[in-house]
C-alpha cells in the first residue's frame, strides 16, 4: 500500500466538495441498500466474504455491505469522499477505507470474493484506460469469483435523449445554485458534462468532465479483452432481467 498516487488532476478535481454538495442530498437510502443487496446477491456471497468496493466515493454502498457482515474493503483516490465515508463508518471495524488509485490497486492478486464497480464509476479514462482498470480488478480477484458493475447503457440514453432532458437545475440545501448540462457525442460514445455550482454569496465553481458510455456488446467485449471468462447482462438486480434497448442502466456479472 506504499505507492503513491499519480498526478492530481481534472478528472479528480469532480469528486470534491462540490460532488458530496450535488449527490448527498439525492441519495436514497432504500434504493442505495437494493443496489448493493443486489450486487451481493448476483455476486452469490457467502458470510464474511472479502468485498472490494472500489471506487466507493462516499462509502454508501460499502457502508451497507458491512452492516450485511461482509469484511468490505472500500478504496478511492478522493480524500473528500473518503473522509465523508469515514463519518459515515463510524466506530464500526469495517468498511475499512483506502485511498489508492483503481489503475494500480495497492493489493495482492486474489484478495477478494467479490469486487464491486456500482454507479457509473467507469468511463472517465477512455477505452483503453477502462480496461486497464478491469485487468486490476481480475487481479485481485480469488478464481471464479465475480465483478459486479453497474453503470450506464448508451444505446438506452440515445434512443430516449431529448435535448431538455440534458439540462438541469435546481437549488442546494444551503441555497447554492445547481446547474448541468450534458453534450453527447454518440459517435465517439461519449457524455461532455458542464457542472456549475454558484453559492448565495454569488461564488461561482464549474466542473467539467467527460464520461464514455458503452454498448453491452463493448462492455462484454471490454470484459473479455481484460481477461474475465464471463459475462452476464442484465436489465434489472435479479440477475435474470434481459437488457432492452430503452435501458438506461446495466448489471453486468463477470467471472
Amino acid at each position: 500500500m506504499g505507492r503513491s498516487l499519480p498526478e492530481m488532476g481534472t478528472w479528480d478535481a469532480v469528486f470534491d466538495d462540490t460532488y458530496l454538495q450535488t449527490y448527498l442530498p439525492s441519495v436514497d437510502p432504500e434504493r442505495t441498500r437494493a443496489e448493493a443487496l443486489g450486487a451481493a446477491s448476483l455476486a452469490q456471497l457467502e458470510p464474511r466474504a472479502e468485498v472490494l468496493d472500489c471506487p466507493t466515493g462516499f462509502g454508501r454502498h460499502a457502508l451497507v455491505l458491512a452492516e450485511e457482515g461482509y469484511r468490505v474493503t472500500a478504496l478511492d483516490r478522493s480524500e473528500t469522499l473518503l473522509a465523508e465515508a469515514e463519518r459515515g463508518r463510524g466506530a464500526a471495524e469495517w468498511p475499512r477505507f483506502v485511498r489508492g488509485d483503481y489503475r494500480e490497486l495497492p493489493f495482492e492478486d486474489a484478495s477478494f470474493d467479490a469486487v464491486m464497480n456500482l454507479f457509473s464509476s467507469l468511463g472517465y479514462l477512455g477505452r483503453e484506460g477502462d480496461v486497464g482498470v478491469l485487468r486490476e480488478f481480475r487481479r485481485v480477484l480469488r478464481p471464479g469469483r465475480s465483478l459486479i458493475v453497474e453503470t450506464a447503457h448508451r444505446d438506452g440514453f440515445a434512443r430516449f435523449a431529448r435535448p431538455f432532458a440534458w439540462r438541469t437545475w435546481g437549488r442546494l440545501p444551503d441555497g447554492s445554485l445547481y446547474l448541468e448540462e450534458r453534450t453527447p457525442d454518440w459517435a465517439a460514445g461519449t457524455i461532455d458534462t458542464y457542472r456549475v455550482i454558484v453559492s448565495p454569496t454569488g461564488e461561482r465553481v464549474e466542473r467539467p468532465y467527460v464520461l464514455h458510455v458503452y454498448s453491452a456488446k463493448e462492455w462484454v467485449e471490454m470484459l473479455h479483452e481484460a481477461g474475465f471468462a464471463e459475462a452476464d447482462v442484465f436489465g434489472a438486480w435479479d440477475g435474470v432481467t434481459p437488457i432492452s434497448p430503452d435501458a438506461w442502466r446495466l448489471v453486468i456479472r463477470s467471472r
